[in-house]
């Protein structure tokens, strides 16, 4: 195991934009023009345009990520538009609804606006490729304009090929064709996170893992956070590069394994990305380190309780232990690879036994909320006996509160793993799951209701292909979501159970706003739709074989990361769907 103090690596690298000034600023080039696609924000893009200008340079310096939605907001004169028409590129070999999710959000952007999707004439992607958006004014007239959105092969971290977002450079110098070029241009922030790849490859992992405790992924760069009309949703390079780094770092160790992309059961340490705007040079390093709250997390302090019911934010855990203390019971304790308590209690009751579990991925934060309400609710009835545990993966929690200390609106999906770096539902049982093993054997339950979230907004990879890959399903919010896995022999049941959860969810406005609203969006942009839809609600449902309960309702929240009133709608679906669940297990018998 790597020690903790240890430095793998640490680099600078030229910022992009002061490099193409300097080179352009050579008088030779005086006349030039030049395109730049670039991973910068609006701000450092129009200084450099401003600066090359000065050097007669005539530049247009736009964005490589999301260059449609970026050339809509800094370009496009829609003076007078009643109608956009979007025609998008498609490439052989990838899915062809790439570009179009890409739009996302434009639709919004564009409100009051007739806003068409079609899709182009596939090509092989060696050349750029180009979104036409045909632009209809209320006066009849029309006009189209040409948007490139550069992408390139190249083969990625696992040796797999990969259709992804780089920058690009064309440049024409007046009587000098032998200097033009019109080609892919290596950014900056490219660069930064190849290094990082690059970085864990010539390090000679030793054995099956872990490898280190902590291994934190630093690059320091000229990110930007956006905010978009569609409240929730930001333009922003620093989320898109820790999602990349994180998942790409999980598929290196993997693929180094000789593990296929299912294989959830490897724990090479938490891999923690810190992504932190700064101007000027790029500063790239990899590290080992410790848990920075470890001591001060084993010992929680008493909490106090509060008013759930309207609870803006996620829970700090000496208020989930304060409200688990006041449901009484019997208290039942595991620990976490690194220590940590993971709490639950079992309470009797008169009906069937149902097993509560949330926080087991903990960037998402509504699920610990909505497990404490129903379990209220459910102790006042006193009918149904459960057992709940409402923080899992306390490890990874104390990450994602220490992430959402600098970036509380983003997905910070580093904290979605325990601190192995793996799922621990398939990992072997100790440490965080063995609380489910003791509620499965205190209660006899046949029912488990595992609350989770999603991204409540667009997730995307720009370095490895743009969708967050084998997660695909997730890449947009489409309300909340159901799914159900029942093992042979419990069809019936576990169909009736679901019946009561799509009832009781449909009939909760704010719920189904939110679901309609969502899905809709997610029509627009990912095309087909590949789940069911019952009154609103989305649903996946399974026989499986494998499995500790025969029934297992997984709830999905788009809660990753939300406050205020959204925040309430996510955790009052979570509690009406464990109620719902559990009075149709209590009428089944």
């Amino acid at each position: 195991m790597i020690a903790p103090g240890t430095t793998l690596c640490k680099v600078r690298i030229d910022a992009s934009l002061d490099e193409l000034i300097r080179v352009f600023s050579d008088p030779n080039y005086k006349g030039t023009s030049i395109e730049v696609w670039v991973f910068d924000g609006p701000d450092r893009r129009s200084a450099a345009q401003k600066s090359l200008e000065k050097h007669n340079i005539k530049a247009y310096v736009r964005s490589a990520y999301k260059p449609l939605v970026h050339a809509f907001l800094e370009e496009i004169d829609l003076a007078g538009v009643a109608d956009v028409r979007i025609r998008c590129p498609v490439v052989e070999g990838i899915s062809p609804n790439r570009f179009l999710l890409e739009c996302y959000p434009i639709g919004d952007l564009l409100e009051g606006r007739r806003v068409t999707f079609e899709l182009r004439e596939a090509t092989s992607g060696s050349e750029l490729p180009c979104y036409q958006v045909i632009l209809k004014t209320n006066a009849g007239e029309i006009r189209a304009v040409d948007i490139p959105a550069p992408n390139v092969f190249r083969t990625d971290h696992t040796g797999q090929q990969v259709f992804a977002n780089t920058g690009w450079l064309r440049v024409q110098v007046p009587g000098r064709p032998d200097l033009d070029r019109d080609e892919p241009f290596t950014t900056d922030q490219e660069r930064a996170f190849s290094k990082v790849m690059d970085v864990l490859r010539e390090v000679g992992w030793a054995g099956e893992g872990p490898y280190f405790d902590r291994l934190n992924l630093r690059i320091e760069a000229p990110f930007y956070d956006h905010h978009l009309v569609l409240e929730g949703e930001c333009l922003s390079t620093a989320e898109a590069m820790h999602e990349d780094l994180y998942f790409s770092a999980l598929e290196f160790f993997k693929a180094r394994r000789g593990l296929d992309k299912n294989d959830r059961v490897f724990a090479p340490g938490q891999v923690v990305p810190e992504v932190v705007p700064t101007e000027g040079q790029l500063r790239v390093s990899v590290t080992a380190s410790h848990d920075p709250s470890l001591d001060m997390d084993r010992a929680v302090q008493p909490g106090a309780l509060i008013n759930l019911e309207k609870a803006t934010h996620w829970l700090e855990p000496a208020t989930i232990k304060a409200h688990l203390d006041d449901l009484g019971g019997v208290s039942y304790q595991a620990l976490s690879q690194r220590g940590r308590p993971v709490w639950g209690t079992h309470i009797e009751g008169e009906g069937p036994n149902i097993v509560i579990t949330s926080g087991q991925h903990a960037n998402e934060p509504s699920g610990p909320v909505g497990a404490l309400r129903a379990a209220e609710r459910l102790r006042q009835e006193g009918r149904a006996g459960f057992a709940v545990s409402p923080l899992d993966n306390p490890d990874g929690y104390a990450l994602f509160r220490e992430l959402c200390a600098s970036n509380p609106h983003h997905m910070n999906h580093a904290a979605r793993y325990t601190a192995g770096g793996c799922d621990l539902e398939y990992a072997e049982r100790g440490f965080e799951n063995e609380t489910r093993y003791i509620a499965r054997e205190k209660t006899g339950a046949d029912l488990h209701l595992n609350l989770h979230g999603y991204p409540a907004h667009e997730w995307t990879r720009p370095f490895t292909g743009y969708a967050p890959r084998d997660l695909e399903l997730w890449t947009l919010p489409k309300g909340f979501f159901l799914i159900l896995r029942y093992k042979p022999g419990w069809k019936g049941r576990a169909e009736a159970i679901l019946r009561a959860m799509i009832n009781a969810l449909a009939s909760h406005e704010p719920i189904v706003e939110l679901n309609r609203q969502q899905l809709n969006r997610y029509r627009d942009y990912v095309g087909q739709v590949d789940f069911e839809i019952h009154k609103d609600i989305p649903v996946l449902v399974s026989e499986v074989k494998e499995g500790l309960f025969p029934i297992t309702v997984i709830t999905e929240a788009p809660d990753e990361t939300i406050y205020g009133d959204d925040f309430i709608t996510a955790h009052t679906a979570q509690m009406i769907a464990v109620l719902a669940a559990t009075r149709a297990h209590i009428v089944a018998g």
